[in-house]
């Protein structure tokens, strides 16, 4: 796991350090990237928390966003991974209240 801290420092860094000389846009695409790399981490760390999944989704998101769709627009995508967000937040509280009824 501490592969994935590694990744991200390492893409933070050069991502920081050599912003001016990539290619236009390859900033927002390091950044991104550093983010899902740290959010994984904290996702796996604690998978059954739902803000690290949270912070996973939204991270993966902007990720997506900057590789493949227009960042400077609400769209499609930024609607789906919110309502994902929601429908399994409903579910995880379901699946909690049932596991706490059990234990009683």
């Amino acid at each position: 796991m501490k592969v994935i801290l590694y990744i991200a420092l390492f893409t933070g860094i050069i991502t920081y350090l050599f912003w001016g000389f990539m290619p236009k846009g390859s900033f927002y695409v390091g950044n991104s990237f550093f983010i899902m790399m740290l959010c994984i981490y904290i996702y796996l760390k604690d998978k059954e928390s739902c803000i690290s999944f949270i912070l996973f989704s939204l991270a993966l998101n902007n990720l997506l966003d900057e590789l493949f769709f227009d960042n400077t627009k609400l769209e499609l995508n930024e609607i789906m991974v919110g309502l994902a967000i929601i429908i399994f937040a409903i579910i995880k509280r379901k699946n909690d209240r049932k596991i706490s009824r059990n234990n009683k």
